[in-house]
């Protein structure tokens, strides 16, 4: 909890000041590439949150990686490390998407499927679920891959979900299968001990 106090707060300057300096829309696609790079670098992840690595060195390596970004972006990222908070930069960078997605009624649909879907299927689910959210909503899409889930999709926005996922219909025949199993058997039995009796 302290961690996520910490990120929104450095996310809450990071947005204050790139505000000031007219340069929200920039920081903000630059704080995605942040937050993917980072998720998605096992040894990144490590070396930034090993407390005997030099920060000036932690500095050097994130200066060289990100070295395309705004000098918004790069001064800050600076600051992190310099504040030895380099081990939340992802939630920092998580927590600015989050404030700018509120500030502009973008909503985030996770659509979790077995398979990469086309993009016209994703648009025909996203259609749908425009219908449930304010008009002046933007809808930005993240689908994820789970091949557990065997076909369909699970559809995700905020508190809500829509599962039309296979593997969940295949639970619920299962579950339905097993009820009335249970009532057969126990039908069975009743009219067997009547007519015992």
């Amino acid at each position: 909890m302290a961690g996520f106090r910490a990120a929104h707060r450095y996310a809450k300057g990071l947005m204050e000041f790139a505000n000031g300096a007219s340069q929200t829309d920039v920081v903000y696609a630059e704080m995605n590439d942040v937050r993917k790079v980072i998720k998605e670098n096992d040894d990144l992840r490590v070396f930034l949150n090993s407390p005997v690595i030099d920060a000036k060195k932690k500095e050097a390596v994130l200066s060289e990686i990100f070295k395309s970004l705004s000098k918004t972006s790069q001064t800050f990222i600076s600051l992190v490390v310099r504040h030895g908070r380099e081990n939340i930069l992802s939630k920092i960078a998580d927590q600015f998407i989050s404030l700018y997605d509120l500030a502009n009624n973008i909503v985030t649909a996770e659509i979790t499927s077995a398979v990469q879907l086309d993009q016209n299927t994703i648009d025909n689910i996203v259609a749908k679920a425009k219908q449930t959210l304010a008009t002046n909503s933007q809808v930005k899409v993240e689908n994820k891959i789970d091949a557990s889930l065997i076909g369909g999709f699970v559809l995700k926005i905020g508190n809500n979900q829509v599962d039309s996922s296979i593997k969940t219909k295949l639970a619920t025949l299962k579950k339905d299968f097993s009820k009335t199993n249970t009532f057969l058997n126990f039908k069975y039995f009743r009219n067997a001990r009547n007519k015992s009796s």
